[in-house]
């Protein structure tokens, strides 16, 4: 991929960045609220469809015919299967579902660990303090 198009278009990547955060942030907020997600698999699920909208509106795809300028994946499919008539968009798909999955799977994976870890130190720092009240009472 090339990080000069990036560079040339910074403020527009920046946009579009912060836009995306948002929109993350307001569906954590949603799924927050909507509730149920209290377990480890909940938590780790609603983190992972969190960050996989985020990655959706941000990953880089080239444009087709001027390779130098990327641009959002999901705006070059749409752009390529539906307003170009003779568009190309198998490229930008695979770039699009590709990075989801990584995204997808990678964040479920560390996001359930991380909080068995959190879990287990909470257990231990639970038995801890109990273990020393037990030891005052004596």
């Amino acid at each position: 991929m090339n990080t000069e198009a990036f560079a040339e278009y910074s403020l527009a990547w920046l946009a579009i960045a912060g836009a995306a955060l948002v929109g993350a942030l307001c569906l954590n907020s949603l799924l927050k609220r909507i509730g149920g997600n209290r377990s480890v698999v909940g938590r780790s699920l609603r983190w992972t469809l969190v960050l996989t909208v985020l990655a959706a509106f941000t990953l880089p795809a080239a444009v087709p015919g001027v390779e130098q300028i990327s641009a959002p994946a999901f705006i070059v499919v749409m752009f390529e299967s539906f307003f170009q008539a003779q568009g190309d968009p198998a490229a930008a798909r695979r770039s699009l579902l590709g990075g989801l999955a990584v995204v997808f799977v990678g964040t479920f994976v560390a996001s359930a660990a991380a909080q068995m870890a959190w879990q287990r130190i909470r257990r231990l720092g639970a038995s801890t303090v109990s273990s020393g009240v037990e030891n005052r009472n004596k």
